[in-house]
């Protein structure tokens, strides 16, 4: 049984510092992800002691690619590929930033996925309410070869 909790992001992120904005993994299921950051002085994108709620779309990005790393972990894709946001539905932010200190856990569901196409309804709670949420529709070529067309 592997512990999730004790897997470092940087194991299943296909992202590199200072760009890693999470801080650990809570929980990993079939279809579910559970992830977490605290604010501090040193958030990218910290301005006036606060990150604009609007990262928090980068925050359920990244939960979605840590599901796909512990995924890829899991079958012959490893490493993790590199995966595009392609859109946001019914994005809602319940406040206009995050404060130092506040500690967010960032949730993912998987609704659909087929390997390279995927739907994630997500959602960020402080102390267990929810301050944002949004569905995130995803793209992950099978190769960045497969982007270029008639090159």
């Amino acid at each position: 049984m592997i512990n999730y909790q004790d897997m470092c992001l940087v194991d299943v992120l296909p992202h590199k510092a200072p760009m890693i904005l999470l801080d650990k993994i809570i929980e990993f299921r079939e279809n579910l992800i559970h992830v977490s950051v605290t604010i501090t002085q040193e958030s990218l994108f910290l301005a006036n002691d606060k990150v604009p709620a609007y990262v928090g779309l980068e925050y359920m990005a990244q939960a979605i690619a840590a599901w796909n790393g512990i995924v890829s972990r899991h079958s012959s894709t490893f490493p993790p590929r590199i995966g595009f946001l392609l859109g946001t539905r019914n994005l809602k932010l319940h406040s206009p930033a995050f404060s130092i200190g506040t500690k967010l856990d960032i949730f993912g569901t998987c609704n659909y996925t087929d390997g390279e196409m995927g739907s994630f309804d997500c959602w960020i709670d402080h102390e267990g309410t929810q301050v944002a949420s949004a569905t995130l529709t995803v793209f992950q070529p099978h190769s960045l070869e497969d982007l270029y067309v008639n090159q």
